[in-house]
């Protein structure tokens, strides 16, 4: 199940004022922007390059996890935060359980 509409980042005036103005926290396969806004609720953009992951099929699977593991985090969903997940570094199927997990500990270190 995906992210409700009211918590994704859709619009690019959007991530970009993100990535101009947020906060950054490095992990080994992503990295994530993070900047607080009005709203009583967070919103999310994940960024696969077809770069780093050269299927469709593939960067489709890693968003949706990345959508499945920020919905099932609600205290995520309360505050007030614009975040983007972009992956930069190659990736390969089998390091796909790696990558939710470290975004699951640097969406903690965040909060």
């Amino acid at each position: 199940m995906a992210l409700p509409k009211k918590n994704r980042l859709t619009s690019k005036k959007d991530i970009d004022h993100v990535f101009k103005r947020g906060r950054t926290v490095k992990g080994s396969f992503l990295f994530i922007k993070r900047l607080d806004n009005p709203k009583g609720y967070s919103r999310f953009a994940f960024v696969v390059s077809s770069k780093y992951v050269s299927l469709a099929v593939d960067r489709n699977r890693i968003k949706r996890m990345f959508s499945e593991k920020v919905r099932r985090t609600p205290a995520l969903l309360e505050h007030g935060y614009d975040m983007v997940v972009v992956i930069h570094k190659k990736v390969e199927r089998e390091q796909f359980k790696e990558l939710g997990e470290e975004l699951r500990e640097i969406l903690f270190k965040l909060t």
